[in-house]
């Protein structure tokens, strides 16, 4: 191997291992002082006491709405089946009329032109008769000439005739092809619209429960690029995804059609939704925050601004809507007023690249965790440090590459503010490779404590990318992966996962649905999916019978 061929091959090597692995080099001269470590131990804790699988009445308005949606978009698309019929219902007859008058053109030519030979004939008859005898009147006859022209006007308006019916021929056969895909899709449309139905009326029966041991793929949204996060908004209609690239994606979740939302010159990492009202507000690595309208049928930057030097890493819409913090590699963390997209307090500590933010439900405090897994709360109101917490379990620097690896990837607190998780990858052994352990922390609220340190129960490595509380407590879903991806299901408290899942490809981030039977996972095969922990419908269990005995 010649030293140029090995020297391209290192390069493609260390590129995809800095856009794989959260790997952040630093100057070798710089060394990074010790974390400070928790002054108490993680608290050997028996698993928070559970009360069961929680009912989720709230499952039943959401299939509703999808089951609504679903019919009016059936119905929609039996229109479409229907102009598009009529369309060619037209071009078919007047293909039929213009071949009809060709038809009887050409016959008039055919005794037009018998007659023009008759007279021909006729006129020579005559001529003849006049060279014998000068004085023989002639008898009048046709005009042969204006004959001939009305002849060839006839062959001509066929030609043209003609040349139209190949024209709309050629165009029948694509309002055909139309007709077949629109007759396709109306048949998908009311199958799906069926599964909805199905769902309704399993939910009308009982209220359903979420259990990962029913996890299943039930949909798949395709982009052109890898995706890199996502979320699902309050009103169940939308599954919303930054990807690489400056286009952000919004899926119809019934549908699957995809709206993009063009602003930003860059990926869009980190974004949030509120609760109440169809507010997006977006973070993207050229630094900017941009607010959209959800509802709008083409959305465009209602406020664009500069919000950080570097990379947007951290967005977070607090509880009533009012504020929106972000953090970025300027070590900084902003809150912002919704309404008027100004500045209202910058919050200054972090000594390295603040990789998440989160408002506590409470509305008072918020969370930030950086690059070393140091994790701060700050009071919003007066912008003060109240506390840290020490998430070293998921930090590490590398000294032969001399760089930091690791970080909070993942943040999320729960719905009842009790308790908060942050996720990344610990143990690691390769740094340059990604080769770790994929670990979530949990933390207690009020006393600061780690509850414990959660990690998958096999020997996966990689990194957990995102962390989610199930939205009754039930559990913590976890994603992550390295060349193959997993979501993991812990119990609060317990060390190793209950459940773990495969998936198809790496996931960077998920979110549940407000249903909290449903969560979507953005993966880098470019596919967002949509998988379903419910109860399973009658029709899902005879199809997985039928598979079985074939």
């Amino acid at each position: 191997m010649s030293a140029r061929n090995a020297k391209r091959i290192w390069n493609s090597c260390l590129l995809l291992a800095m856009t794989s692995v959260p790997l952040t080099v630093e100057a070798a001269d710089k060394q990074p002082e010790k974390p400070v470590a928790d002054t108490a131990p993680v608290m050997a804790v028996k698993p928070i006491p559970e009360q069961g699988p929680t009912p989720l009445p709230e499952a039943l308005k959401f299939a509703r709405l999808d089951a609504r949606k679903s019919a009016a978009q059936t119905a929609a698309q039996f229109q479409v089946v229907k102009a598009v019929s009529d369309k060619y219902g037209v071009a078919d007859r007047e293909i039929q009329q213009l071949q009809e008058q060709i038809k009887t053109t050409a016959a008039q030519i055919k005794v037009d032109q018998a007659v023009l030979t008759q007279v021909k004939q006729a006129e020579a008859k005559q001529q003849q008769l006049r060279s014998a005898d000068p004085l023989v009147a002639p008898k009048p006859l046709p005009d042969s000439a204006a004959l001939a022209r009305q002849i060839a006007a006839r062959e001509a308006q066929i030609k043209t005739w003609d040349a139209s019916v190949k024209e709309k021929q050629k165009q029948l056969g694509e309002l055909k092809k139309e007709v077949a895909e629109a007759k396709k899709q109306h048949s998908l449309l009311q199958a799906k619209e069926k599964e909805f139905q199905e769902i309704v009326k399993l939910y009308t029966g009982k209220q359903p429960a979420a259990d990962p041991s029913l996890f299943r793929e039930m949909a798949a949204y395709q982009n052109s690029r890898p995706l890199y996060s996502c979320k699902i908004d309050a009103s169940g209609n939308y599954i919303l995804a930054g990807a690489q690239g400056s286009a952000f994606h919004r899926w119809d979740l019934v549908s699957a059609e995809n709206t993009e939302l063009l602003g930003h010159n860059s990926w869009v990492r980190r974004f949030d939704v509120d609760r109440s009202s169809p507010l997006l507000i977006t973070g993207a690595y050229e630094g900017k925050v941009a607010w959209w309208n959800l509802e709008s049928k083409s959305p465009k930057p209602q406020h664009l601004v500069d919000a950080h030097k570097g990379f947007v890493r951290g967005v977070s819409v607090s509880p009533d809507g009012k504020l929106v913090a972000t953090a970025g590699n300027d070590r900084l963390v902003k809150i912002w007023s919704v309404d008027t997209a100004k500045l209202i307090r910058t919050l200054e500590g972090h000594e390295h690249q603040v990789y998440n933010v989160k408002f506590h439900p409470g509305g008072r405090y918020l969370i930030s965790g950086d690059l070393r897994g140091n994790v701060k709360q700050w009071d919003v109101e007066s912008g003060k440090l109240v506390r840290d917490f020490d998430g070293s379990a998921i930090y590490k620097y590398d000294t032969t590459f001399h760089g930091h690896i690791g970080g909070v990837r993942g943040m999320d607190i729960s719905h009842d503010g009790k308790y908060f998780a942050i996720s990344g990858i610990g143990e690691v052994s390769n740094a340059f490779a990604g080769i770790g352990v994929p670990t979530v922390i949990l933390f207690d609220w009020e006393t600061g404590k780690r509850l414990a340190v959660m990690t998958p129960s096999d020997n996966f490595k990689g990194t957990c990318w995102g962390v989610r509380f199930h939205p009754e407590n039930d559990f913590i879903a976890a994603a992550g992966g390295n060349s193959s991806g997993m979501i993991w299901f812990w119990k609060l408290g317990e060390e190793k996962p209950f459940v773990s899942q495969k998936v198809k490809s790496v996931p960077y981030d998920l979110d549940f649905h407000p249903d909290g039977l449903r969560m979507c996972v953005a993966c880098y095969d470019k596919t967002a999916r949509l998988y379903n922990l419910g109860p399973k419908t009658p029709e899902e269990l005879a199809s997985e019978q039928k598979k079985k005995k074939k």
